[in-house]
């Protein structure tokens, strides 16, 4: 017998097409590229694909929720319940991104999606826990009292996930695989498709309107978004999920959006000027810190410093008495200044060729050089010289030019945790005092600067 479509005799199960009056073989009727209508009659994943298709194809321009509506402090928000296939056809998620500091979701692991795939395949008890997400056009048609109907328009970004985007992204990926290879049972895919999550939803253009009327501070207008992100910190913020860094990057959006009432900003205010500090020295053109400075916590950007390493170890600097009075333009200003002396002494430690050869841009160099800024911000107060210059700080960091910050020889590598902190600090004072022959054992750093100067002049 010949296959009628590659024109090879046929070895094996030969496969009737046109109602059984051709054959082909099996390796042209398991040819991705080629079409046979039979294959829907034959085949149940086909087959359930086809009618899927054709229910899509007949659907209503929107999608009924029955709700129970609720407010909250007069946010209005509703729980329903909706199936995958139809969270599926509306989501979408508000990626964090670094350039803009827009949006609040953190980036999706591969890992985390994969073992919920695992879970929902083959654990008989597969229960989650409710979404939570955003309607930012939507219509609620009361029917009896606090209960009704939720209409959302059957369109992609309907609906905005706020918490839960690991486990629609679970089912995501169970529908990617069932559409484009083989292997996924039919009728686990249907169930899955069929099955019902808790939904919250949160009003966040209402919202906004509301409360966007009564705030005074916000800098750029308030949105939906901003709605979003300071509900999803509040979800996430004691999550192990979230990247640090992304946490201190959204608690100064919500921050700047000018809401109030969170006690973790009137609790960390000093955190969020810190974090407004890297984030201006990672977007400015003549910043030393261009393009080094991890906003978001996303793996392997290349940027060799973390937010929120860099904010952590500016603690110390923002607690200090004389320091914590000036403008945060000053603030800015000092830490510019130091970072660029810094850069002009080591260039290699800041290039990204080779500055993963070097300590200083790793944690404990930054946290250690942190340190080391307050000897250097108070000896200029002590001397009366301007902090800003770098005329003025050159001379006092200048014997670190002599310091190993070589990764495979410097003392600091093999440092760690807040005593390794320490122990560097220590060691760059020492290497800053050795310069001159000290006969007094509290010799320090301000005493030791007041003598470069008193020699330069």
């Amino acid at each position: 017998m010949i296959c009628s479509c590659c024109g090879y005799e046929i070895k094996g199960k030969a496969y009737p097409i046109e109602k059984g009056e051709k054959y082909v073989c099996e390796k042209c009727w398991n040819n991705p590229d080629l079409f046979f209508p039979e294959k829907l009659q034959q085949d149940e994943r086909l087959k359930l694909l086809s009618t899927l298709a054709k229910e899509a194809r007949n659907q209503e321009d929107s999608i009924l929720v029955k709700v129970m509506k609720l407010a909250q402090k007069e946010i209005e928000m509703y729980v329903g319940k909706m199936k995958v296939s139809d969270i599926l056809e509306l989501y979408e998620i508000d990626k964090f991104k670094e350039e803009e500091l827009e949006g609040y979701q953190r980036e999706q692991y591969e890992e985390r999606t994969s073992e919920l795939v695992e879970y929902l395949a083959k654990c008989p008890l597969a229960i989650m826990p409710a979404l939570l997400v955003s309607l930012r056009e939507a219509e609620f048609e009361p029917q009896n009292g606090d209960f009704g109907i939720l209409k959302i328009q059957r369109k992609k970004g309907s609906i905005w996930m706020i918490d839960g985007q690991h486990r629609v992204g679970g089912f995501s990926k169970i529908r990617e695989k069932f559409i484009f290879t083989k292997g996924f049972d039919p009728s686990l895919f249907l169930s899955l498709m069929n099955y019902e999550f808790p939904v919250v939803f949160v009003d966040s253009a209402a919202a906004a309107e509301k409360i966007g009327g009564k705030l005074v501070q916000a800098k750029n207008g308030f949105s939906p978004e901003d709605i979003e992100r300071t509900i999803f910190f509040i979800v996430n913020k004691t999550q192990r999920g979230i990247s640090p860094s992304l946490k201190d990057a959204l608690l100064y959006r919500i921050k700047t959006s000018g809401i109030q009432g969170l006690p973790i900003i009137e609790k960390e205010g000093w955190r969020i000027s810190a974090a407004e500090i890297g984030i201006a020295l990672n977007r400015h053109a003549d910043s030393p810190l261009k393009d080094n400075i991890n906003i978001g916590g996303q793996r392997d950007t290349g940027k060799p410093i973390q937010l929120n390493s860099f904010v952590s170890s500016l603690q110390t600097l923002f607690f200090d008495k004389d320091f914590s009075k000036l403008s945060g333009d000053d603030k800015l200003r000092f830490l510019k200044t130091y970072w660029t002396v810094l850069k002009d002494l080591f260039p290699q430690a800041f290039d990204s060729k080779t500055d993963r050869e070097y300590m200083l841009l790793k944690a404990l160099g930054v946290y250690s050089l942190h340190w080391l800024a307050i000897d250097v911000f108070q000896a200029c107060l002590k001397q009366g010289l301007d902090f800003g210059k770098a005329e003025t700080l050159t001379p006092m960091l200048a014997p670190l030019k002599s310091f190993d910050w070589h990764v495979k020889t410097s003392p600091l590598s093999g440092l760690g945790g807040m005593k390794g902190v320490n122990r560097a600090y220590d060691l760059l004072i020492t290497t800053i005092n050795q310069k001159i022959e000290i006969t007094d054992t509290k010799q320090t750093l301000q005493n030791y600067l007041v003598d470069i100067n008193d020699s330069q002049t």
